[in-house]
């Protein structure tokens, strides 16, 4: 492949991103080298229905329009502008118009000839137009409110200067709305007493959101007038405060009625009400509205950078929401809405938000999560599901009976790394992706997290079913005395998976405790290895071996382990001093005197501990010495390089003295090396488990070894 192939496929690759579809006329020969054929496919058209537009794309223009492209063009060719841009109306197959836009310039032709080749793109940006053409349409709606009102409304920008008054401000004061305009408070009208509303206004700026007082001034016939004023915020979507509004009303004839007062300050309070909402609420459905919500993101993005906590958003969009607009009628569209609404909001909890974007789209930021990141993906996932379960469920609109899926994108959030309108629209690419998966499912933005979370659903669907089927086998890892006798072994799972063959723990294990799985895992270990015991109890080689097994911190937390090791006890009829269970420093991280009351517990009825992997944690030995504990067990990780390391070294002989200070057994794992070996020896530590002695091994090949001798 040539370099230009590389580059024209790059080219094809960044205009596909951007939504761009390229066009090219040669200003020579007129001819057409490249036509905008993708704009014709999101307008209906076949390929074939297309070609009569190719050359004379005013066929599809809007009549109202042609003039407008025609003398952009030209302003362009004549040097009037350096670029061609231009917003029109095309008529799509359906017979709507949509909106596109042209951006275009004179470009050289290769060898230098100037003015030789006409480029441009095409995009279409009928979304942004009807937001456009809304956002006039609310503006009108609240010019109208306020040029109408009583009330006297003003706005005011960083500087304190009036940058609006409505007419019936400009009506109270000699000089009408003129006098105002650009002044503030201070200057004109109301002496000192004005200096009070600016203070207030200067305090809003600071960081305030609203104010509320009464304030005296002269009216424009000399007379002084009493108005109650409320000042609010008004911010973007940075959360910064970019102008104050100030409506006051007046209550001079009511000073003397507290009751009257009242009326009149409630009736305030629900114009100011209706402002704010028509600025932060969804007025179908009373949701936060973009703008809110993004106020509301940045603020989340901040506390999830202080306290390591994570969030993620979900974009939710109706899929062929249309459809049902189109055939019943908005009317039935806005029922459906609203339920929808219902049934998000049932799906979230206290500290999420649910937010309406437009049209059937919302947007849902859920907090709180696991600082893990697969682990909040993972919940993330969980509620998407609910929310898809929910979605689907027959919506009933008057008299009809509707079905309605969901297409979900979603993306974790990762604090101040990003902006808030950036993990917007990963969650808006993520939820096309869905649509793009077959709809009605959820899509994460970041490609390895949904694999890993795909894995991460498999394996534990798989989990179960090893659970059911009895999958799982104990492996055995022997353990010698110095004398290198045999005097106990180490029971280890393993998993026979019928298609990914033998796995180890490290596989499964920590899937199993998030899923609550290692209970019924934790139960069959206890099983097995009494079940074990029992049967070495019949052969005077293995009748006085310690099986050591691994237990949770979930199996020990739950608080019932020790009614569960009694009745397995019992039921085998075994010896308890032959079962001995190694803890994790973890398991002493939490309620550790509920620990001590469990383990003594377990110490009555005869069973011995091991503290497993000693020295990796963070173990106080304060509570050390207060634990039922037979044994320590001196981590791997110190024993690999103990020959070399000075530290190990020292580590290692340092626990060794602990152990025995403290009437302990000692015992260190990972003894792979004779020299290693003879340093633990010298050090006095009496037991030791290694491949020096023999690998994990079934538990036919390990009986085998010990009658080796």
């Amino acid at each position: 492949m040539t370099e230009q192939d590389i580059n024209k496929d790059r080219l094809e690759l960044a205009l596909e991103a951007a939504g761009l579809d390229l066009w090219e006329n040669d200003l020579v020969t007129g001819d057409v080298t490249r036509r905008a054929t993708k704009t014709f496919g999101e307008l209906g058209y076949t390929e074939e229905e297309s070609l009569p537009f190719m050359d004379d794309l005013f066929k599809l223009v809007h009549p109202d329009d042609i003039a407008l492209v025609k003398a952009a063009i030209n302003d362009h060719l004549t040097g009037v502008t350096p670029q061609y841009r231009c917003e029109f109306r095309l008529l799509a197959k359906s017979g709507a118009w949509v909106w596109y836009a042209n951006y275009g310039k004179i470009m050289d032709r290769d060898g230098g000839n100037p003015g030789r080749r006409f480029i441009g793109v095409t995009f279409n940006i009928d979304d942004r137009r009807h937001k456009e053409e809304a956002l006039i349409i609310r503006e009108q709606e609240w010019r109208t409110l306020t040029e109408n009102s009583p009330d006297t409304i003003a706005r005011y920008d960083k500087d304190c200067r009036r940058i609006y008054v409505n007419p019936a401000f400009g009506a109270m004061i000699a000089g009408g709305v003129a006098a105002l305009l650009g002044r503030k408070p201070s200057e004109f009208p109301g002496g000192p007493y004005s200096t009070v509303y600016e203070a207030q206004v200067e305090e809003l700026f600071a960081g305030g959101e609203s104010a509320q007082f009464e304030l005296n001034w002269p009216y424009k016939d000399g007379k002084e007038m009493c108005s109650h004023i409320r000042l609010t915020s008004e911010r973007d979507s940075s959360g910064n405060v970019i102008s104050v509004l100030g409506v006051g009303r007046d209550i001079t004839e009511l000073n003397n009625s507290r009751a009257e007062l009242k009326q009149a300050n409630a009736q305030l309070k629900i114009m100011n009400a209706q402002l704010e909402s028509l600025a932060t609420r969804d007025p179908l459905t009373h949701l936060p509205n973009r703008r809110l919500m993004l106020d509301r993101l940045q603020q989340a993005l901040a506390s999830i950078a202080r306290n390591g906590r994570a969030g993620s958003l979900l974009f939710v969009d109706l899929d062929h929401f249309k459809t049902l607009n189109d055939t019943l009628g908005h009317d039935i569209g806005d029922m459906l809405l609203k339920q929808v609404t219902q049934r998000l909001e049932s799906c979230i909890r206290e500290c999420d938000t649910v937010a309406r974007m437009g049209g059937d789209e919302f947007l849902v930021m859920l907090l709180d999560l696991s600082g893990q990141p697969i682990e909040a993906a993972a919940q993330t996932e969980s509620i998407g599901e609910k929310i898809l379960a929910a979605l689907d469920q027959p919506y009933h609109l008057g008299s009809y009976v509707h079905r309605c899926t969901a297409s979900i994108g979603a993306t974790l959030l990762k604090g101040h790394q990003q902006e808030a309108e950036e993990f917007m629209k990963q969650a808006d690419i993520a939820m096309y992706q869905a649509k793009k998966a077959g709809r009605n499912s959820l899509c994460f933005f970041d490609p390895q997290m949904q694999v890993t979370i795909t894995h991460r659903a498999t394996l534990s669907n798989e989990l179960h079913k090893a659970i059911e089927n009895r999958q799982f086998q104990m492996h055995y890892q022997i353990q010698v005395d110095s004398s290198l006798r045999p005097i106990g072994a180490e029971g280890l799972i393993r998993w026979i998976h019928p298609e990914r063959g033998l796995m180890f723990p490290d596989r499964f294990i920590s899937l199993s405790e998030e899923t609550g799985l290692i209970l019924a895992i934790g139960h069959w270990v206890l099983e097995t290895a009494c079940a074990q015991i029992k049967a070495w109890e019949k052969d005077p080689l293995t009748r006085d071996l310690v099986l050591a097994v691994n237990v949770s911190a979930k199996q020990f937390h739950r608080g019932d382990l020790v009614a569960e090791l009694r009745d397995i006890v019992q039921r085998h009829a075994i010896d308890p001093t032959r079962l001995k269970l190694e803890l994790t420093e973890t398991v002493l991280l939490e309620n550790i005197e509920g620990i001590i009351v469990t383990m003594n517990a377990l110490n009555e009825i005869g069973i011995q501990f091991s503290l497993d992997d000693f020295g990796t944690g963070f173990s106080s030995l304060q509570y050390l010495k207060q634990l039922p504990l037979n044994q320590l067990k001196i981590d791997q990780s110190f024993v690999r390089d103990i020959a070399a390391d000075s530290s190990d070294k020292a580590i290692v002989s340092t626990i060794i003295a602990m152990a025995h200070s403290l009437g302990l057994d000692v015992i260190a794992e990972g003894v792979e090396t004779e020299e290693q070996r003879q340093f633990l020896v010298n050090r006095n530590c009496t037991h030791y488990q290694g491949y020096l002695f023999g690998s994990p091994m079934p538990i036919e090949q390990f009986e085998a070894l010990l009658k080796q001798g």
